[in-house]
């Protein structure tokens, strides 16, 4: 095979590869229909304060830089992967609303516009209502990377950041993230933060929480 042909070759392949799959596009049509139905909503804790627009802003901004990050990784990360050698996986990034304008924002970075055509950025509950129409238990067709940020964490879990005080007046935020379907790449974290008000405040990149679904 001639040089040209062999280059013409591995060209229409990496094409093929990045194409978006159809159980990508059903998922995205789905996700679509589902936002049109009135789902019930979760109940809000009594105790729960509304955020501030400082603090909507800020929670929107660091999971844009935080997905972002990710997504500008994903291509060297899929090297890896024996199992998407040949095809490129669809990327679910299952996220709270904040972090689904996050993914909107992205979208207008035309560095991250080949990554994103592979994703479906949806809340947990469209992700789970998805996988029972469709289940991908063993991760042929996608894997999923999640992220978003516990704004309100109890007061009871004090003692549990007691490594990483924080003022009077302030509070936590855990930015929890991780993925699946990567196989020997999968994993799970969670960052601490503190919010002052005004301004996140990294206090730690890795954590363990005890208590996660709190």
């Amino acid at each position: 095979m001639s040089e040209d042909k062999r280059d013409w070759a591995e060209t229409k392949q990496r094409d093929e590869q990045r194409k978006p799959s159809k159980w990508l596009a059903r998922l995205q049509r789905f996700v679509a229909t589902e936002r049109q139905k009135a789902r019930p909503k979760p109940k809000l804790s009594r105790q729960r304060i509304e955020p501030t627009e400082n603090a909507r802003v800020a929670e929107r901004q660091l999971l844009e830089h935080h997905i972002g990050s990710w997504l500008a990784c994903l291509d060297e990360l899929l090297v890896g992967v024996n199992r998407w050698q040949a095809k490129l996986p669809a990327v679910v990034i299952t996220t709270n609303p904040v972090g689904i304008t996050a993914c909107n924002n992205l979208a207008l970075n035309e560095s991250l516009h080949d990554a994103l055509l592979r994703c479906c950025c949806l809340t947990e509950n469209e992700y789970r209502y998805w996988c029972k129409q469709e289940p991908d238990v063993q991760f042929e067709s996608h894997i999923n990377y999640w992220a978003w940020i516990k704004t309100s964490v109890p007061a009871v879990r004090a003692k549990e950041f007691h490594k990483f005080p924080i003022a009077k007046g302030s509070a936590y935020w855990l930015l929890r993230h991780g993925v699946s379907g990567l196989g020997e790449y999968d994993f799970f974290d969670c960052k601490v933060f503190e919010w002052d008000g005004m301004k996140p405040t990294l206090l730690t990149e890795h954590f363990r929480e005890s208590v996660p679904s709190v």
